[in-house]
Protein backbone atom coordinates (compact mmCIF):
# COMPACT_ATOMS: atom_id res chain seq x y z
CA UNK A 1 0.00 0.00 0.00
CA UNK A 2 2.69 2.28 1.08
CA UNK A 3 4.73 1.67 -2.31
CA UNK A 4 1.86 1.90 -4.49
CA UNK A 5 1.33 5.55 -2.77
CA UNK A 6 5.01 5.87 -3.03
CA UNK A 7 4.56 5.31 -7.17
CA UNK A 8 1.41 7.26 -7.41
CA UNK A 9 2.97 10.52 -5.74
CA UNK A 10 6.19 9.74 -7.55
CA UNK A 11 4.15 9.75 -11.08
CA UNK A 12 2.67 12.62 -10.21
CA UNK A 13 5.68 14.52 -9.52
CA UNK A 14 7.30 13.55 -12.68
CA UNK A 15 4.65 14.58 -14.76
CA UNK A 16 4.19 18.00 -13.01
CA UNK A 17 8.52 18.44 -14.28
CA UNK A 18 7.17 17.14 -17.24
CA UNK A 19 4.08 19.82 -17.78
CA UNK A 20 6.70 22.69 -16.22
CA UNK A 21 9.54 21.48 -18.31
CA UNK A 22 7.03 21.66 -21.72
CA UNK A 23 5.32 24.81 -20.74
CA UNK A 24 9.20 26.18 -20.16
CA UNK A 25 10.06 24.81 -23.39
CA UNK A 26 6.97 26.49 -25.07
CA UNK A 27 8.00 30.11 -23.42
CA UNK A 28 11.45 29.78 -24.42
CA UNK A 29 10.40 29.00 -27.83
CA UNK A 30 8.03 32.14 -28.08
CA UNK A 31 10.91 34.30 -26.54
CA UNK A 32 13.37 33.24 -29.33
CA UNK A 33 10.40 33.93 -31.97
CA UNK A 34 9.72 37.14 -30.42
CA UNK A 35 13.32 37.98 -30.34
CA UNK A 36 14.24 36.90 -34.09
CA UNK A 37 10.74 38.76 -35.15
CA UNK A 38 12.00 41.69 -33.66
CA UNK A 39 15.25 41.41 -35.13
CA UNK A 40 14.03 41.03 -38.62
CA UNK A 41 12.07 43.95 -38.59
CA UNK A 42 14.69 45.83 -37.04
CA UNK A 43 16.68 45.37 -40.32
CA UNK A 44 13.56 46.23 -42.18
CA UNK A 45 12.82 49.62 -40.19
CA UNK A 46 15.18 50.78 -37.77
CA UNK A 47 18.03 51.57 -40.52
CA UNK A 48 15.33 53.48 -43.02
CA UNK A 49 14.15 55.46 -39.48
CA UNK A 50 18.62 55.98 -38.67
CA UNK A 51 18.98 57.01 -42.69
CA UNK A 52 16.30 59.42 -42.22
CA UNK A 53 17.58 61.29 -39.09
CA UNK A 54 20.69 61.08 -40.24
CA UNK A 55 21.00 63.91 -42.57
CA UNK A 56 23.20 66.68 -40.59
CA UNK A 57 23.49 70.22 -42.01
CA UNK A 58 22.36 73.58 -42.75
CA UNK A 59 19.10 73.95 -45.21
CA UNK A 60 18.98 77.63 -46.26
CA UNK A 61 15.38 78.65 -47.78
CA UNK A 62 14.93 82.23 -49.12
CA UNK A 63 11.46 83.03 -48.36
CA UNK A 64 9.02 86.37 -48.13
CA UNK A 65 9.19 87.87 -44.55
CA UNK A 66 6.38 88.63 -42.27
CA UNK A 67 3.09 86.09 -41.86
CA UNK A 68 4.41 83.94 -44.48
CA UNK A 69 8.09 83.10 -42.96
CA UNK A 70 6.05 82.91 -39.86
CA UNK A 71 3.88 79.49 -41.28
CA UNK A 72 6.91 78.42 -42.55
CA UNK A 73 8.76 77.77 -38.78
CA UNK A 74 5.51 76.74 -37.83
CA UNK A 75 4.34 74.31 -40.37
CA UNK A 76 6.48 72.67 -42.51
CA UNK A 77 9.18 73.13 -40.68
CA UNK A 78 8.67 72.43 -37.78
CA UNK A 79 7.50 68.77 -39.32
CA UNK A 80 10.76 68.97 -41.42
CA UNK A 81 12.81 69.61 -37.96
CA UNK A 82 10.31 66.40 -36.30
CA UNK A 83 11.62 64.42 -38.47
CA UNK A 84 15.55 65.43 -39.21
CA UNK A 85 16.38 66.88 -35.99
CA UNK A 86 20.06 67.07 -36.95
CA UNK A 87 19.52 69.94 -39.86
CA UNK A 88 19.29 73.25 -39.07
CA UNK A 89 16.87 75.76 -40.62
CA UNK A 90 17.76 79.13 -41.69
CA UNK A 91 15.94 81.75 -43.84
CA UNK A 92 16.64 83.64 -45.94
CA UNK A 93 14.16 87.16 -46.49
CA UNK A 94 13.10 89.94 -48.32
CA UNK A 95 11.40 90.80 -50.83
CA UNK A 96 11.23 88.43 -54.31
CA UNK A 97 13.00 91.00 -56.40
CA UNK A 98 15.97 91.52 -53.95
CA UNK A 99 16.35 87.31 -53.41
CA UNK A 100 16.15 86.87 -56.75
CA UNK A 101 18.98 89.33 -57.67
CA UNK A 102 21.00 88.02 -54.93
CA UNK A 103 20.32 84.06 -56.03
CA UNK A 104 21.45 85.64 -59.50
CA UNK A 105 24.55 87.16 -58.06
CA UNK A 106 25.86 83.18 -56.29
CA UNK A 107 25.00 81.89 -59.58
CA UNK A 108 28.78 80.36 -59.30
CA UNK A 109 28.75 79.54 -55.69
CA UNK A 110 24.96 79.32 -54.12
CA UNK A 111 24.71 79.67 -50.31
CA UNK A 112 20.71 78.79 -51.15
CA UNK A 113 19.24 75.38 -51.23
CA UNK A 114 15.39 76.37 -51.63
CA UNK A 115 13.93 78.98 -53.46
CA UNK A 116 9.93 80.41 -52.70
CA UNK A 117 8.85 82.61 -55.45
CA UNK A 118 6.35 83.36 -57.77
CA UNK A 119 5.50 81.75 -61.01
CA UNK A 120 7.32 84.46 -63.05
CA UNK A 121 10.34 84.09 -61.10
CA UNK A 122 10.87 80.59 -61.58
CA UNK A 123 10.47 80.74 -65.80
CA UNK A 124 12.97 83.85 -65.17
CA UNK A 125 15.60 81.64 -62.81
CA UNK A 126 15.11 78.64 -64.88
CA UNK A 127 15.87 80.48 -67.96
CA UNK A 128 19.41 81.77 -66.41
CA UNK A 129 20.27 78.16 -65.29
CA UNK A 130 19.44 79.14 -61.39
CA UNK A 131 17.28 76.16 -60.85
CA UNK A 132 17.49 72.66 -60.83
CA UNK A 133 15.29 70.11 -62.38
CA UNK A 134 13.59 67.75 -59.76
CA UNK A 135 13.20 64.41 -60.16
CA UNK A 136 9.68 64.16 -59.32
CA UNK A 137 9.64 60.36 -58.09
CA UNK A 138 11.47 61.84 -54.99
CA UNK A 139 8.73 64.15 -53.98
CA UNK A 140 5.06 62.30 -54.46
CA UNK A 141 3.41 64.39 -53.25
CA UNK A 142 2.89 66.29 -56.35
CA UNK A 143 1.06 63.89 -58.11
CA UNK A 144 -1.79 64.68 -55.75
CA UNK A 145 -1.77 68.55 -57.06
CA UNK A 146 -4.14 70.46 -59.27
CA UNK A 147 -3.19 71.66 -62.26
CA UNK A 148 -2.25 75.25 -61.61
CA UNK A 149 0.25 73.82 -59.23
CA UNK A 150 2.81 72.60 -61.79
CA UNK A 151 3.10 75.87 -64.33
CA UNK A 152 6.63 74.42 -64.83
CA UNK A 153 6.84 71.01 -63.36
CA UNK A 154 10.25 70.39 -64.04
CA UNK A 155 11.12 72.71 -61.52
CA UNK A 156 9.51 72.06 -58.59
CA UNK A 157 5.63 73.09 -57.58
CA UNK A 158 3.31 75.63 -56.31
CA UNK A 159 2.25 75.00 -52.60
CA UNK A 160 -0.64 77.46 -52.76
CA UNK A 161 -2.06 80.28 -54.27
CA UNK A 162 -3.59 84.00 -53.44
CA UNK A 163 -5.33 86.69 -54.89
CA UNK A 164 -4.14 90.43 -55.26
CA UNK A 165 -7.30 92.56 -55.05
CA UNK A 166 -8.58 96.01 -52.80
CA UNK A 167 -8.39 95.78 -49.53
CA UNK A 168 -10.72 98.86 -47.78
CA UNK A 169 -11.78 100.78 -44.80
CA UNK A 170 -15.56 100.16 -45.12
CA UNK A 171 -16.56 103.07 -42.91
CA UNK A 172 -14.09 105.49 -45.06
CA UNK A 173 -15.89 104.79 -48.22
CA UNK A 174 -19.31 104.36 -46.65
CA UNK A 175 -22.37 103.49 -49.40
CA UNK A 176 -19.93 104.01 -52.02
CA UNK A 177 -17.44 101.46 -51.72
CA UNK A 178 -14.68 100.71 -54.26
CA UNK A 179 -15.29 97.55 -56.59
CA UNK A 180 -12.85 99.07 -59.77
CA UNK A 181 -9.46 99.17 -60.29
CA UNK A 182 -10.55 102.58 -61.37
CA UNK A 183 -11.48 103.47 -57.58
CA UNK A 184 -7.24 104.21 -57.42
CA UNK A 185 -8.07 106.93 -59.46
CA UNK A 186 -11.12 108.31 -57.37
CA UNK A 187 -10.31 111.87 -55.98
CA UNK A 188 -11.04 111.05 -52.40
CA UNK A 189 -8.49 108.29 -52.01
CA UNK A 190 -5.59 110.59 -53.52
CA UNK A 191 -2.94 110.79 -50.91
CA UNK A 192 -4.79 107.84 -48.63
CA UNK A 193 -3.66 104.58 -51.01
CA UNK A 194 -1.06 101.96 -50.69
CA UNK A 195 -0.02 100.99 -54.08
CA UNK A 196 2.45 97.91 -54.73
CA UNK A 197 6.27 99.19 -54.77
CA UNK A 198 7.83 99.47 -58.38
CA UNK A 199 9.63 95.93 -57.42
CA UNK A 200 6.43 94.71 -56.37
CA UNK A 201 5.89 90.92 -57.50
CA UNK A 202 2.70 92.00 -58.72
CA UNK A 203 4.14 95.21 -60.69
CA UNK A 204 3.65 93.67 -64.27
CA UNK A 205 -0.05 92.73 -63.12
CA UNK A 206 -0.31 96.87 -61.96
CA UNK A 207 1.05 98.04 -64.65
CA UNK A 208 -0.98 96.04 -67.67
CA UNK A 209 -4.29 96.10 -65.47
CA UNK A 210 -3.62 100.30 -65.51
CA UNK A 211 -2.80 99.44 -69.46
CA UNK A 212 -5.91 98.21 -70.09
CA UNK A 213 -8.47 100.62 -68.14
CA UNK A 214 -6.64 103.59 -70.60
CA UNK A 215 -6.66 101.96 -74.05
CA UNK A 216 -3.58 100.03 -74.06
CA UNK A 217 -2.75 96.27 -73.20
CA UNK A 218 0.33 94.48 -71.68
CA UNK A 219 2.18 94.92 -75.17
CA UNK A 220 1.43 98.73 -75.22
CA UNK A 221 1.97 100.02 -71.31
CA UNK A 222 2.76 103.62 -72.13
CA UNK A 223 -1.24 104.25 -71.50
CA UNK A 224 -0.81 102.54 -68.10
CA UNK A 225 2.03 104.36 -67.16
CA UNK A 226 0.55 107.66 -68.03
CA UNK A 227 -2.25 106.61 -65.68
CA UNK A 228 0.06 105.57 -63.05
CA UNK A 229 1.54 108.61 -62.82
CA UNK A 230 -1.28 110.32 -62.07
CA UNK A 231 -2.03 108.72 -58.51
CA UNK A 232 -1.17 110.34 -55.22
CA UNK A 233 -0.12 107.22 -53.50
CA UNK A 234 0.48 107.71 -49.08
CA UNK A 235 2.81 104.32 -49.43
CA UNK A 236 4.69 102.15 -52.11
CA UNK A 237 4.95 98.84 -49.97
CA UNK A 238 6.08 95.05 -50.31
CA UNK A 239 3.61 93.39 -47.65
CA UNK A 240 1.04 94.34 -45.56
CA UNK A 241 3.28 95.57 -42.90
CA UNK A 242 4.43 98.29 -44.67
CA UNK A 243 1.05 100.06 -44.75
CA UNK A 244 -1.32 98.32 -41.90
CA UNK A 245 -0.19 100.95 -39.40
CA UNK A 246 -0.50 103.69 -41.55
CA UNK A 247 -4.53 102.14 -42.44
CA UNK A 248 -5.27 101.31 -38.63
CA UNK A 249 -4.87 104.82 -38.14
CA UNK A 250 -6.69 106.54 -40.45
CA UNK A 251 -4.09 107.75 -43.05
CA UNK A 252 -4.81 104.82 -45.53
CA UNK A 253 -8.21 104.01 -46.68
CA UNK A 254 -7.29 101.79 -49.71
CA UNK A 255 -4.97 99.52 -50.86
CA UNK A 256 -3.78 97.35 -53.28
CA UNK A 257 -2.97 93.62 -52.02
CA UNK A 258 -3.35 90.01 -51.41
CA UNK A 259 -6.51 89.06 -49.97
CA UNK A 260 -4.77 86.57 -47.27
CA UNK A 261 -2.97 89.95 -46.19
CA UNK A 262 -6.70 91.43 -45.46
CA UNK A 263 -7.51 88.81 -44.06
CA UNK A 264 -4.72 88.92 -41.68
CA UNK A 265 -5.17 92.45 -40.54
CA UNK A 266 -9.29 91.88 -40.17
CA UNK A 267 -8.79 89.05 -37.59
CA UNK A 268 -6.29 91.03 -35.36
CA UNK A 269 -9.44 94.07 -35.22
CA UNK A 270 -8.88 96.42 -38.45
CA UNK A 271 -12.05 97.64 -39.65
CA UNK A 272 -11.07 96.21 -42.92
CA UNK A 273 -12.74 94.49 -46.04
CA UNK A 274 -11.67 92.51 -49.36
CA UNK A 275 -13.29 93.02 -53.10
CA UNK A 276 -11.60 91.85 -56.05
CA UNK A 277 -13.16 94.39 -58.47
CA UNK A 278 -14.91 93.47 -61.40
CA UNK A 279 -12.42 93.62 -63.91
CA UNK A 280 -10.95 90.43 -62.26
CA UNK A 281 -8.33 89.86 -59.55
CA UNK A 282 -4.95 88.81 -59.92
CA UNK A 283 -3.54 85.28 -59.26
CA UNK A 284 -0.54 84.60 -58.13
CA UNK A 285 0.90 81.23 -56.58
CA UNK A 286 3.52 80.26 -53.85
CA UNK A 287 6.39 78.16 -56.04
CA UNK A 288 9.06 76.17 -54.46
CA UNK A 289 12.10 75.26 -56.22
CA UNK A 290 15.17 73.75 -56.43
CA UNK A 291 18.25 76.27 -56.11
CA UNK A 292 21.20 74.26 -58.84
CA UNK A 293 24.20 73.99 -57.19
CA UNK A 294 23.31 73.40 -53.72
CA UNK A 295 24.96 70.29 -51.96
CA UNK A 296 21.09 69.57 -50.12
CA UNK A 297 19.07 68.15 -53.28
CA UNK A 298 18.03 65.46 -51.09
CA UNK A 299 17.21 67.56 -48.01
CA UNK A 300 15.33 70.02 -50.49
CA UNK A 301 13.28 67.46 -51.74
CA UNK A 302 11.90 66.14 -48.41
CA UNK A 303 11.08 69.65 -47.55
CA UNK A 304 9.06 70.30 -50.59
CA UNK A 305 7.30 66.77 -50.24
CA UNK A 306 6.44 68.36 -46.66
CA UNK A 307 5.42 71.19 -48.35
CA UNK A 308 2.90 69.31 -49.77
CA UNK A 309 1.58 67.09 -47.78
CA UNK A 310 -1.70 66.99 -46.21
CA UNK A 311 -1.78 67.93 -42.89
CA UNK A 312 0.60 71.25 -44.20
CA UNK A 313 -1.70 71.89 -46.57
CA UNK A 314 -4.23 72.26 -44.20
CA UNK A 315 -2.42 74.40 -42.63
CA UNK A 316 -1.64 76.80 -45.05
CA UNK A 317 -5.62 76.68 -46.39
CA UNK A 318 -6.66 77.17 -42.35
CA UNK A 319 -3.51 78.81 -40.88
CA UNK A 320 -2.87 81.29 -43.96
CA UNK A 321 -5.56 81.32 -45.35
CA UNK A 322 -3.97 80.24 -48.79
CA UNK A 323 -5.59 78.27 -51.61
CA UNK A 324 -3.82 75.13 -51.22
CA UNK A 325 -1.82 73.52 -54.02
CA UNK A 326 -3.71 69.66 -53.01
CA UNK A 327 -6.98 68.63 -54.73
CA UNK A 328 -7.90 66.43 -51.47
CA UNK A 329 -7.93 69.37 -48.88
CA UNK A 330 -11.47 69.97 -47.90
CA UNK A 331 -11.94 73.51 -47.07
CA UNK A 332 -15.38 75.32 -45.03
CA UNK A 333 -18.25 76.94 -46.57
CA UNK A 334 -16.83 80.00 -44.45
CA UNK A 335 -13.10 79.68 -45.52
CA UNK A 336 -13.38 79.29 -49.11
CA UNK A 337 -16.09 82.59 -48.98
CA UNK A 338 -12.57 84.35 -47.46
CA UNK A 339 -10.24 83.01 -50.49
CA UNK A 340 -10.40 85.12 -53.75
CA UNK A 341 -8.50 82.07 -55.33
CA UNK A 342 -9.46 78.44 -54.13
CA UNK A 343 -10.36 75.54 -56.25
CA UNK A 344 -9.20 73.35 -59.46
CA UNK A 345 -10.30 76.25 -61.88
CA UNK A 346 -9.36 79.43 -59.88
CA UNK A 347 -11.66 81.14 -62.42
CA UNK A 348 -12.76 84.25 -60.34
CA UNK A 349 -9.34 85.63 -60.48
CA UNK A 350 -6.89 86.57 -63.70
CA UNK A 351 -3.81 84.97 -64.50
CA UNK A 352 -1.29 86.66 -66.51
CA UNK A 353 1.36 85.29 -68.93
CA UNK A 354 4.22 85.48 -66.30
CA UNK A 355 6.80 84.27 -68.79
CA UNK A 356 6.48 87.36 -70.72
CA UNK A 357 6.34 89.29 -67.58
CA UNK A 358 9.38 87.50 -66.84
CA UNK A 359 11.18 88.63 -70.19
CA UNK A 360 9.75 92.33 -69.87
CA UNK A 361 10.04 93.14 -66.17
CA UNK A 362 13.72 94.79 -66.05
CA UNK A 363 12.73 97.16 -69.21
CA UNK A 364 9.32 97.66 -67.96
CA UNK A 365 11.19 98.52 -64.04
CA UNK A 366 13.52 101.41 -65.72
CA UNK A 367 10.24 102.61 -67.53
CA UNK A 368 8.89 103.11 -63.85
CA UNK A 369 11.60 104.48 -62.69
CA UNK A 370 11.50 106.74 -65.32
CA UNK A 371 8.45 108.10 -66.03
CA UNK A 372 6.06 106.81 -62.53
CA UNK A 373 8.84 107.35 -59.29
CA UNK A 374 9.31 110.71 -60.38
CA UNK A 375 6.01 111.67 -59.86
CA UNK A 376 5.21 109.20 -57.02
CA UNK A 377 7.51 111.44 -55.28
CA UNK A 378 6.33 114.76 -55.54
CA UNK A 379 8.80 115.81 -58.43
Amino acid sequence: MSWILLTSRTTNFVNQIEREGLMKIKLLISAIAITVSILFWEQIFIPTAKAASGYEGTLIISVWGGSTEEWFRKSPAQKFKKLYPNVKVIYDLGGMSARYNKLLAQKNNPEIDLFISTGEVVFAASSKGLLKKINKRNIPNMNDLYKWALPAPEYGAAYGAIAEGLCYNPKYFGDNPPNSWRDLWRDDVQGKDSVPAIGHSQMPQFITEAAELHGGNMYNIEPGLKALAKLKPAAQTYFYTNWNALFNAGDVVLAVDFDYYCNIMKDSGSNIEFVIPKEGGWGSVQHASIVDGTENVEMVEKFINILLSPDVQHSIAYDLMNAPARSDIKLSQSLKERMAAAGESLNNVDWFDEKYSAKVRSKWTEMMKETVAPAWAGE
